[in-house]
């Protein structure tokens, strides 16, 4: 069973072009300081989180058909669940398109999905580039499976991107070395990083929240810079 900790039953931010319904996983192979779910990173913060039941979100996925055309799998990090390939099997069943959110880090499964066609979109967030990496992921990332990753999309005909939200500390030359590292590519987005409105609470590291990041003119400045190595892409608010 997947082990679901929240769901956002309309969104029309999260699976571009579609009005889907997001859906979180718990659980997380990294620590990101500046994540902003961190109820879905350590166990500690899970207290208290509902535990969604399965058969009762699909019945509520399929009643909603029609009025969505999308599913969103998020976490966290949906890839460490042992059944994700069998859930998205009935998510497709439902008549849905499929998005998975994942950090790159299980090139496995990523592939499973692509390859069993369980996936219609896949977003990889690449944290900076691979010599900062640890700086940013909170852990010694696995760079080469991040690596797989990346190829396994770029070679395949499932839909993706690669995006980078840019965390204080990050300048434009990170950003150029990212794109040299995951490009040519279809598309990569920028997001800034923003302190959620709930405040610093909400970040796996509370600290995060008082260091200052590249503002929306700095990150298209960027993005010009980087353009010519993707088909698509830009900066998202």
């Amino acid at each position: 069973m997947m082990d679901l900790a929240g769901w956002r039953p309309t969104t029309l931010i999260d699976f571009p072009g579609r009005v889907a319904a997001t859906l979180f996983t718990s659980g997380c192979n990294f620590r990101c300081p500046f994540c902003h779910n961190p109820e879905l990173v350590l166990q500690e913060r899970a207290v208290g989180l509902p535990v969604l039941d399965e058969q009762e979100i699909l019945r509520e996925l399929g009643r909603r058909h029609g009025f969505l055309d999308g599913v969103v799998l998020t976490g966290g990090e949906p890839t460490l669940q042992a059944d994700l390939c069998s859930f998205a099997e009935r998510v497709k069943a439902l008549g849905f398109r499929v998005k998975l959110d994942t950090n790159g880090s299980t090139p496995d499964v990523v592939r499973a999905l692509v390859e069993k066609r369980l996936v219609d979109y896949v977003a990889v967030d690449i944290k900076a580039s691979p010599g900062r990496y640890r700086e940013f992921a909170g852990i010694d990332a696995p760079i080469a499976e991040i690596e797989q990753t990346v190829t396994i999309l770029k070679r395949e005909a499932v839909d993706y991107e690669f995006r980078t939200t840019v965390a204080p500390g990050l300048a434009r030359l990170d950003i150029e070395a990212i794109a040299e590292w995951v490009g040519p590519a279809r598309r990569y987005v920028l997001q800034r990083f923003r302190v959620p409105q709930e405040g610093s609470k909400t970040l796996l590291d509370p600290s995060w929240a008082l260091r200052d990041g590249l503002n929306e003119e700095a990150l298209r400045e960027a993005w010009l810079a980087i353009a010519g190595r993707f088909e698509d892409g830009g900066v998202r608010a």
